[in-house]
């Protein structure tokens, strides 16, 4: 039984990596990137012709899809999304996860733009497992400090968010 939890926390953990993943590629693809130099011995960048990237919305846009990803239903407690349950406390196993995004951190941009603080997210956990006695049970937690923090990167004009 253990065995078959430890896979299925693997598999959970790779079905929100690659879903954050994909979520980071969807919402970077379309940040400007600035045009080629004009000749090889130029050490200046010729901007495009593409307005300047809003960098609050540029951020906020990545943490919604980094958080709807961390949020997907799991049968473990995902790593780097800023979630702390304290299952262990009511359970002795734990088979399932869903959750429930009731206000998405507000984003708050350090003074040199190189990093960030999402601050106040309420979010709602349930969860599902095995009791000490060995009953199936479901227990419900919220948090209305939900947080996540990382890193701001300018990529060849992309916007890359980093969640720590």
């Amino acid at each position: 039984m253990k065995r078959s939890v430890i896979v299925g926390g693997v598999l959970a953990g790779a079905v929100v990596l690659v879903l954050a993943g994909v979520a980071w590629w969807l919402v970077s693809a379309d940040q400007p990137r600035p045009a080629a130099p004009t000749t090889a011995a130029s050490s200046t960048v010729t901007p495009s012709a593409q307005p300047a990237v809003d960098l609050p919305t540029a951020v906020e846009r990545q943490l919604h899809a980094y958080a709807d990803a961390c949020t997907q239903p799991a049968t473990t407690v995902p790593d780097h999304c800023g979630i702390v349950i304290p299952w262990a406390a009511d359970l002795a196993e734990l088979t399932g996860v869903a959750f429930r995004i009731e206000q998405r951190p507000t984003v708050a941009i350090s003074p040199d733009s190189s990093s960030f603080d999402a601050t106040g997210g309420v979010l709602v956990a349930t969860v599902t497992g095995t009791t000490r006695d060995g009953a199936t049970a479901t227990f419900t937690y919220r948090t209305d400090t939900w947080t996540l923090r990382g890193d701001i990167d300018d990529e060849d004009g992309r916007i890359v968010v980093s969640v720590r």
